[in-house]
């Protein structure tokens, strides 16, 4: 049986590295596709092999990496993928989608060859576009993805996600860490926490810690700088070395105008970290007010302020969440667990369907 991997629009392996999750990827899904399946196929955008990410033998000899034969546009790759290297996709038992903004491929190998596919997706990126002809695009390709996948592979491939180890909260000496972790863009909504950070830096000494890298660092810099805060950013850091960031903090925060499934709140909260999220629908649908985090509004840093004080100067409060948090991660988000479930879901979606000119 032959799985087919697509990545988000655009990405591939090398974009997974500069974020700091090819980790995941490699050891967390493809080990364990490899040993599922008889063959796997990974269809980047980009040009690059798996050989530039690891030097692992039965990865090399299990994955087959499809690469474009020159650089193009990322749309152009999407709608060209599928003839490019047609027989791979024909060969394809069934399709994993990473985010259903990387559907398009899928779309047309299920059109031409009925090829089915799983999707992720988390919410609908379309509605983090700005008006106009991009968004109408978006919102299209995600209403026709979805319609066309399979109806169970919908539904439960978006509950994969990825937890971290265990770690112990330390304070920095009297002065304690507050960590962010993810993308500088805008809809991340780090203003409020920089001046939510201000607010709070009056009564408690703090440090602010920022991993991750985007379109906003220079503006989130500037804005540390005028509010006085100690920020330190780290920029990308891989993936194994977020449990020692974690384990170092007082308490993590996500601070999101929206959220689909964030792993990121998920991997904070299985280190037994103390965490605060915004109260949108994706973080409320991990965290439990007062139980399993805190909550605050997004518009206000106050609120956000708040709730971090409470953390952080109430140790029996943060041990509590952060280890109610721990439990409900792990028993609901384990991710060879739901890597086996995903795994099991494919090969039912592959058997059920034997279309003309394919074998099952």
């Amino acid at each position: 049986m032959t799985l087919g991997l697509l990545p988000a629009l655009g990405s591939g392996m090398r974009e997974l590295s500069a974020a700091g999750q090819a980790t995941r990827l490699l050891e967390g899904y493809l080990r364990r596709y490899v040993a599922a399946f008889d063959r796997v196929c990974y269809f980047s955008y980009l040009e690059e092999s798996l050989a530039e990410f690891t030097n692992d033998s039965p990865l090399l000899a299990g994955v087959e990496m499809f690469t474009p034969a020159r650089r193009m546009s990322r749309a152009r790759r999407a709608v060209t993928m599928p003839w490019a290297h047609a027989a791979a996709f024909r060969g394809c038992d069934v399709l994993r989608v990473f985010q259903v903004t990387g559907v398009i491929p899928a779309i047309l190998a299920n059109a031409c060859w009925g090829v089915p596919y799983v999707t992720t997706y988390g919410f609908w990126y379309g509605r983090l576009s700005r008006p106009g002809p991009k968004r109408v695009a978006k919102a299209a390709i995600e209403r026709i993805g979805l319609r066309r996948a399979s109806a169970d592979a919908r539904a439960r491939s978006s509950s994969v996600v990825t937890i971290t180890a265990a770690g112990g909260v330390e304070a920095e000496g009297a002065q304690q860490r507050i960590v962010y972790v993810g993308r500088l863009s805008p809809e991340k909504n780090l203003s409020t926490l920089v001046w939510a950070v201000a607010g709070l830096g009056r009564r408690v000494p703090v440090r602010l810690v920022l991993v991750g890298a985007g379109p906003l660092e220079a503006e989130l810099r500037a804005e540390a700088r005028a509010a006085g805060i100690d920020a330190e950013f780290q920029g990308v850091v891989d993936q194994r070395r977020l449990p020692a960031i974690y384990a170092s903090a007082g308490a993590f925060v996500l601070a999101s105008f929206t959220e689909g499934h964030p792993k990121v709140l998920l991997e904070a909260m299985s280190s037994g970290l103390a965490c605060v999220a915004s109260n949108c629908p994706g973080n409320r649908s991990l965290i439990v007010d007062g139980v399993t985090g805190l909550l605050f509004d997004p518009n206000r840093p106050d609120e956000l302020a708040a709730c971090l004080e409470r953390v952080l100067t109430d140790p029996a409060l943060a041990t509590k969440l952060g280890q109610a948090a721990r439990r409900a991660v792990t028993e609901r988000y384990d991710l060879a667990e739901c890597v086996s479930r995903e795994i099991a879901l494919l090969r039912s979606v592959a058997g059920a369907v034997a279309p003309p000119g394919r074998s099952a």
